[in-house]
């Protein structure tokens, strides 16, 4: 006699990993994209960019007229190489693009200037928008005990 229902149990585990990887993988992208509104990472506000600083020159002479470059996200437009969000909507689509396998999941930004800003070179500042934090550790943490008492209560 079973008492704990080992099969069932077996077959819920065996369904559960591929949802748990895609649960974990969109909490992960909801959590990087809190960064472009909130403009900053785990806490920590992005670096101000000269073209909303007052008395730099990309403030005073803009390559382009008009205030949205003063007053546009950081890291969604009106930079150099950042247009229209590209940045933004490549992490929008992380979870999509992800790589699965039976230990885990990897998110790519395939954006070519994405390593750069979010680590930071010499020339460039340090403007991290990915990341494990301690805060989405703890929250995947939660969704796997969730899981896993979804999995032992049938």
């Amino acid at each position: 006699m079973d008492k704990f229902n080992f099969k069932q149990v077996k077959k819920n585990l065996d369904r559960s990993r591929r949802e748990l990887l895609v649960l974990l993988s969109n909490q992960a992208q909801n959590y990087f994209l809190k960064s472009f509104t909130e403009q900053g990472f785990d806490g920590t506000e992005w670096k101000n960019v000269q073209r909303r600083e007052e008395g730099t020159k990309a403030y005073k002479y803009p390559k382009t007229k008009g205030l949205q470059r003063r007053t546009s996200p950081i890291l969604v437009g009106a930079g150099y190489k950042i247009r229209g969000g590209t940045l933004r909507r490549a992490v929008s689509t992380m979870a999509r693009t992800r790589q699965m396998n039976s230990d885990g999941f990897r998110m790519i930004v395939d954006v070519p200037y994405a390593g750069y800003l979010n680590e930071g070179t010499d020339k460039m500042v340090k403007r991290q928008f990915v990341g494990q934090t301690q805060e989405l550790t703890n929250m995947q943490k939660q969704e796997i005990d969730k899981t896993i008492h979804r999995i032992w209560k049938s």
